[in-house]
């Protein structure tokens, strides 16, 4: 059964698998008829037809990085004719709802029909993809047993819910508070109408395990079922982990309780069932690649098939396993002696997993400790001199490597020594301890951060361990790289380590993605599999427009086909969690799209096809974004404010043009002016279509290959964008085009264009000065006003207070005037006392206190900041408002309640904050601020 069978017809858009870019091709021969344009954005010069809006171009299948290799009885089963055991199909569902689903969970964790496929772990349809929304799988979700009171109300509310998830692209995430009833009912009705809840998928798993908590704690044998969970809760269960699983990572502590209750079910069952948890550990291991819990389980885990198909009770003690596998048939032990040798079991899991958890240095001995065992009992069977050496390097290799216990390992291969090569013991003894003092010293010189993390872990609290593993890597990426005391892989492996506790960061993902890529391009390390990174942190972070972002412009620096690219995108806007993170998170992800489509366009060996996909591809964008808008915020959305997709539709066309060598540039052209309706306010917009029509006219200028159209010594064009942009009465900061314009006239026109610009901005300032000591005398009124109302609030308060303050401040207002009079007699009397020319003061200036300028320059040149990020820093802060004009003190404090932090900024001037007042609603290291 396909997932894709429980989904509706009438699925959203983002969920049907658009034409491939071959298939849009052979769609434009011959053009197609004219359709509406995406707003705002002109029609093509090229063309007047495009693509329907329904046409997109994400391909319908998923990248898939590296899958897993089929595992070998699969292929032993294929050879020998041998049918699967139907154990599973056997069993009773906990109700007749639960059928359809538990089939798929069936199916996808076991494998039954087929074992041709075994291999694909990472399938499209469940993991790839995240593609199929869980709402059809939640929906069919009927839980039978644990906290629930009754049956009935549970059939009457699935009955109720659609069989399709919601249209909107839109996911109106909501989080179950803990006033809400905690049972799986509520939690399911929940989840269908926001599936997009991690913490409630976490909750729903959890009440559907409790039941399996005995078993998967301390028991030390997981053969013995007498009073184990029925099957139809263990569907339950995995119906559960599947619906989760379709959007999110389950991560290292929820993939250990699914592993544990998967190895009760399958310890007692077929080879089949064993198997099926084979996969699961693939899978675990593929997303939490450091986990030395998941690692020693899942070589465990091996090493128990082993030895129930082998007998092998010495390897069962070497490795401490815990398992008794006891419920294989005959036929079952005959496939597995052929599979499940020795070789397979050290070379193929215990050294992969050895090899994976190298640089652990915390846990990596609980690894490769029962693993040097396991070498050690193959040389006693076979003793041989290649085996002594093999063993020896293997030794030499764990003590150049930091780790935990390094003198338990050198004690080891003490012992080791004196018994293979005691005819050089002391030589060969004496030279590891010299080679091999670095790294046990490295240890050493990190044990009190490692004690620090151990500390942070047994408090449980999330942010400590981060701030810990934070302090750790600045102290590891400050060491001295000539000296070689810098040592990539641990940097490495504590970031994996951080994002093991804190797996859905995404800031700690994107740090980490930012630390490789600093190595790949600044120290040129090239053994880095970014790109495999970039597909773990966008699995899970699927909402994070940023990762996305990074993982589409690095697989089109790692040349990529084109077609994995588009999977790459498609695989991100096709499940609507993108959307739930917020707007700026999709356009992130389409902005980078629509970048690579730009540079594909006019890359080497492009046509005609390429440049038309590209065209399109951006119309589509801005059009999707557009639509998204408006569902989100109605009529009202007003689109990007730094309109980041419309300026690569007009870089495309500018390219266009150079690369065409028409150089007519309207349809660019007309789409700057098409935004002046919406963007006309911000001065960072025309200083933006300004330097566009500058860099036109160099290209016009001065280009060898424009020969045959007319050159034009003046920009005319750029001049008349920032004449315009002065006409416009709402603009923003007026002073920043006032001085670009200035300057614009002063290099790069005529004597005429530049008088005649001086006179507009000469005019423009007298009226821009009354304007301000217009807004100034308001705001001072305003904080009068405020401030009497304040006033009048604390006399209701506390009649008495007030009224003592009242007469206080009366006197002080007497006093003053008092003292004012005597000043205004003595001048008085001294003026008249001097010449007689009392013109210039014979007019007493009025006593009105509002002021016609401002009285002081520091209460009107100081703004305050909020929304700021937790994390902003004083130099960040300087530098977003370094255009605006001389700070002359920056006060920053952080609301700890609200995760944010509040800056009192003074500038030089009054004009400078008005500047910087410009800046509201701007986006600050993706916060809003005010």
């Amino acid at each position: 059964m396909d997932i894709s069978s429980l989904l509706s017809p009438q699925e959203s858009p983002r969920d049907t698998p658009p034409p491939s870019k071959s298939t849009l091709r052979k769609s434009r021969k011959p053009r197609m008829v004219k359709s509406t344009a995406p707003p705002k954005i002109p029609p093509s010069s090229r063309s007047s037809q495009s693509i329907p809006p329904n046409a997109a171009y994400e391909p319908p299948q998923q990248i898939v990085r590296s899958p897993p290799i089929a595992h070998p009885v699969s292929a032993m089963r294929q050879a020998t004719g041998t049918a699967p055991d139907a154990g599973i199909a056997a069993r009773q569902g906990s109700t007749p709802g639960m059928d359809a689903l538990a089939d798929l969970a069936s199916m996808q964790h076991h494998q039954q029909t087929t074992r041709a496929n075994a291999g694909a772990l990472r399938n499209t349809e469940i993991y790839d993809s995240h593609g199929s929304p869980n709402g059809a799988v939640l929906q069919n979700l009927q839980v039978a047993h644990g906290p629930l009171a009754g049956r009935p109300s549970l059939d009457h509310s699935m009955a109720d819910v659609p069989l399709q998830p919601p249209a909107t692209r839109i996911s109106n995430t909501r989080t179950l508070s803990d006033d809400e009833p905690q049972d799986p009912n509520n939690l399911v009705a929940h989840l269908t109408s926001n599936p997009s809840d991690y913490d409630s998928h976490v909750k729903l798993i959890g009440l559907l395990q409790r039941p399996f908590g005995s078993h998967s704690q301390g028991s030390s044998s997981l053969g013995s079922q007498a009073d184990a969970p029925g099957p139809g809760l263990l569907r339950d269960l995995r119906a559960a982990r599947e619906a989760m699983d379709a959007r999110f990572p389950l991560g290292e502590e929820l993939w250990i309780e699914r592993l544990e209750d998967e190895e009760l079910a399958a310890t007692n069952l077929s080879l089949n069932e064993c198997e099926a948890v084979v996969y699961l550990y693939e899978k675990a291991v593929q997303e939490e690649i450091s986990s030395t819990k998941l690692w020693l389980r899942f070589a465990q885990w091996m090493t128990a098939l082993y030895v129930a198909a082998t007998q092998d009770d010495l390897a069962r003690e070497a490795v401490q396993s815990l398992y008794d596998i006891h419920g294989w048939s005959d036929e079952d032990k005959q496939v597995a002696q052929g599979v499940y040798n020795r070789h397979v079991l050290l070379d193929d899991y215990w050294a992969r997993a050895v090899k994976a958890t190298k640089w652990r240095i915390d846990e990596s001995h609980l690894l490769w400790e029962p693993y040097t065992i396991l070498l050690l009992q193959d040389l006693e069977r076979s003793l041989s001199t290649e085996g002594v050496a093999r063993i020896k390097a293997h030794f030499l290799d764990r003590l150049r490597t930091p780790h935990a216990t390094w003198d338990q390992t050198f004690q080891m291969f003490s012992t080791f020594i004196s018994r293979y090569e005691n005819h050089s013991y002391e030589r060969t003894m004496g030279t590891v301890n010299r080679e091999c003092a670095t790294p046990k010293a490295a240890y050493g010189a990190r044990e009190m951060f490692e004690l620090a993390l151990k500390k942070a872990h047994a408090s449980g609290d999330k942010t400590t361990q981060l701030s810990t593993f934070s302090e750790y890597i600045e102290w590891e990426a400050a060491q001295n790289r000539r000296k070689h005391a810098f040592v990539f892989e641990l940097i490495d492996n504590l970031y994996q380590r951080a994002l093991l506790g804190s797996p859905a960061n995404a800031e700690w993902w994107e740090a980490y993605v930012m630390f490789l890529k600093e190595e790949i391009f600044s120290h040129s390390r090239r053994d880095v599999d970014l790109l495999s990174v970039l597909d773990r942190s966008t699995r899970h972070c699927p909402w994070s427009g940023p990762l996305w972002s990074h993982y589409l412009i690095a697989s089109e620096n790692q040349r990529l086909p084109f077609s994995e690219i588009e999977q790459v995108k498609h695989k991100a806007t096709s499940t609507g969690v993108l959307d739930a993170g917020g707007l700026e998170e999709v356009l992130q992800v389409h902005v980078a799209w629509c970048d690579i489509l730009r540079r594909q366009a006019f890359r080497e060996g492009s046509g005609e096809d390429e440049q038309e996909y590209a065209e399109v591809g951006i119309r589509e964008a801005i059009a999707n974004m557009q639509r998204l808008g408006e569902s989100k915020y109605g009529k009202e959305y007003q689109g990007d404010p730094n309109f980041r997709l419309e300026r690569n539709y007009i870089e495309y066309h500018t390219q266009f043009e150079y690369h065409t060598q028409r150089h007519e540039w309207r349809t660019a052209r007309e789409s700057w002016k098409s935004l002046i309706p919406s963007r006309g306010k911000s001065f960072d917009f025309w200083l933006a279509y300004y330097h566009w029509e500058m860099n036109v006219w160099r290209e016009m200028s001065h280009s060898e290959k424009v020969a045959n159209v007319p050159k034009s010594r003046w920009p005319r064009e750029a001049t008349r964008v920032l004449r315009t942009a002065l006409k416009r009465p709402n603009l923003d900061w007026p002073e920043r085009i006032i001085q670009e314009l200035r300057e614009h006239c002063r290099f790069y026109e005529d004597p005429m264009e530049l008088q005649s610009a001086c006179v507009q901005i000469w005019n423009l300032k007298k009226v821009l000065q009354k304007q301000r000591e217009k807004d100034a005398i308001e705001a001072w009124e305003a904080a009068q006003t405020a401030q009497a109302q304040a006033a009048h609030h604390v006399q209701r308060l506390n009649p008495e207070t007030s009224t003592d303050s009242a007469v206080s401040s009366s006197m002080t207002k007497r006093k003053r005037e008092n003292e004012s009079n005597e000043v205004q007699e003595e001048g008085a009397s001294k003026k008249s006392r001097g010449n007689n020319d009392s013109r210039a003061t014979m007019v007493e200036e009025p006593k009105s206190s509002v002021p016609s300028k401002v009285r002081r320059d520091r209460e009107n040149a100081t703004i305050v900041v909020k929304n700021l990020p937790q994390a902003a820093t004083k130099t960040r802060v300087r530098q977003f408002f370094r255009d605006c004009g001389s700070i002359n003190s920056l006060l920053l404090n952080v609301n700890e309640a609200s995760k944010t932090s509040m800056a009192t900024i003074e500038f030089q001037s009054q004009d400078e904050a008005l500047a910087a007042e410009t800046k509201d609603k701007k986006d600050f290291d993706g916060e809003e601020i005010e």
